[in-house]
């Protein structure tokens, strides 16, 4: 099996393994981490959108539960993973089958999706729920998202504004924004270290009952971001020769780096040179499959 055949199941996988975390009724074991709903319905739209049970399970939360989606952040989401078009044709389905509108769907093709009845949803008391939680307790905000990396944090923990804005896919200045409403409320603690103000929940927080035992939380985004990115590369030198092959995929390891710092993912080892970059880069993608296989990170 190719590596990027095995990058491209885990991620079908891993994006089920989502949805089943949220409610969705398919076959599988549930995402043990914290499930960001932005990148998983773009990242559903990108890479599902021939996997039929998957999408219909989509579908289903979306009409049904799509009030407690951050319309603007999923938007920018899909920006950054270049699946604009992708999720305007899921979009549209979406809204012409009940649920909200979240982005211009105008000219797009709709998916071949149809709702399935798929999804029971009890109670949001799951880890995997924290951020739909938090949300649904507070608002579909900035203040809710915040909460909901700094809970997933080990106590004590302190964030730079600039990161939690960065984490939480705002911008700077409506992160700073929600930081400042909360410390006003008491809810957030913040100190000023060098010129930037670092930010903590604090260790006696009664919001901590929202998580009580920590659960990773990885930037899903940024995941998603890299395994698309990869993929494509993957399908763009499907009849490439070998030498320009291994060029593309140097480039694109380089320029990744900033993203799997982000994103927790290993990286690839850069030193090694000539025809052996091959094998090397296929194992590093083994690597990124195994990270996405392993349910609890």
């Amino acid at each position: 099996m190719r590596a990027s055949t095995s990058l491209r199941r885990v991620s079908i996988d891993r994006i089920a393994a989502g949805w089943i975390a949220l409610g969705g009724q398919l076959e599988g074991d549930p995402d043990a981490t914290v499930v960001d709903p932005e990148a998983l319905i773009a990242a559903t739209a990108e890479l599902a959108s021939d996997e039929d049970r998957i999408l219909g399970v989509a579908l289903d939360w979306c009409v049904a539960y799509g009030e407690a989606v951050n319309s603007s952040r999923l938007r920018r989401i899909a920006r950054a993973m270049d699946a604009t078009a992708a999720l305007a044709s899921f979009t549209i389905v979406v809204s012409a089958s009940g649920g909200p509108t979240w982005s211009e769907g105008a000219g797009a093709t709709p998916m071949a999706a149809s709702l399935r009845g798929k999804v029971a949803v009890r109670d949001l008391s799951a880890p995997a729920r924290l951020v739909w939680r938090l949300r649904s307790a507070f608002g579909v905000n900035a203040r809710a998202d915040i909460l909901a990396l700094l809970l997933s944090c080990p106590a004590g923990t302190e964030m730079r504004v600039a990161d939690i804005a960065r984490r939480t896919g705002f911008s700077k200045r409506n992160a700073a924004l929600a930081i400042e409403s909360m410390r006003l409320a008491g809810v957030v603690e913040t100190d000023r270290k060098g010129n930037s103000d670092r930010v903590a929940l604090p260790v006696d927080s009664p919001l901590r009952a929202f998580m009580p035992h920590l659960v990773a939380a990885p930037d899903w985004a940024s995941r998603w971001n890299v395994a698309i990115e990869l993929l494509r590369l993957d399908e763009r030198l499907a009849d490439a020769p070998d030498g320009a092959v291994i060029v593309e995929e140097r480039l694109a390891a380089e320029s990744l780096g900033p993203r799997l710092r982000d994103a927790g993912l290993p990286r690839p080892d850069l030193t090694v040179r000539g025809s052996a970059f091959a094998a090397s880069f296929d194992a590093w993608i083994g690597a990124l499959a195994a990270v996405l296989a392993d349910l609890a990170q």
